[in-house]
């Protein structure tokens, strides 16, 4: 296969990958490398991804972050872990923590309520003691602290 099929080959494959859902950079790359695609032409069409703004690793970690939180409901530690795994480096992930976290996003307490609050509605019927500690470590299985955990049960008295 010529260079330039390869390369047309690998677009392709990486503007299918990338219609299912927004990846990070290590995720295509590391989609590319599964399909054998040689590593100069993986090289050569992440670049082109660049340039048509269809790879933003500090974008991805902001969505694919609040994805999370809304989602699943993460805690700051349980976002960063996530994002770690997706291949998202350390400084787009502070940045996507700080943003989703800070001064305009939601604070982990009233994440951590959000989701306890749901959780405690599957649990009716359940005994105190035992949906207590299912609660925690639904909590804890998040990522939230044992201070977080601590108020969140103190305020909807657990």
């Amino acid at each position: 296969m010529t260079e330039e099929k390869a390369l047309a080959r690998a677009k392709s494959l990486a503007f299918r990958y990338l219609a299912v859902r927004p990846r990070s950079r290590s995720e295509l790359a590391g989609y590319l490398a599964k399909k054998e695609t040689p590593e100069e032409v993986i090289s050569e069409t992440m670049s082109a991804l660049d340039g048509y703004g269809y790879i933003d690793d500090r974008k991805f970690a902001i969505d694919y972050g609040r994805y999370l939180i809304q989602h699943k409901g993460l805690s700051r530690y349980g976002l960063r872990f996530e994002l770690a795994r997706k291949g998202v480096s350390g400084a787009d992930i502070d940045n996507a923590a700080e943003v989703l976290f800070g001064e305009d996003g939601e604070d982990e307490e009233s994440v951590a309520i959000r989701v306890s609050r749901k959780k405690a509605e599957s649990m009716k019927g359940i005994g105190r003691e035992k949906a207590r500690r299912r609660l925690i470590d639904y909590l804890r299985r998040r990522g939230f602290s044992f201070d977080i955990i601590s108020r969140t049960l103190r305020n909807l008295d657990y």
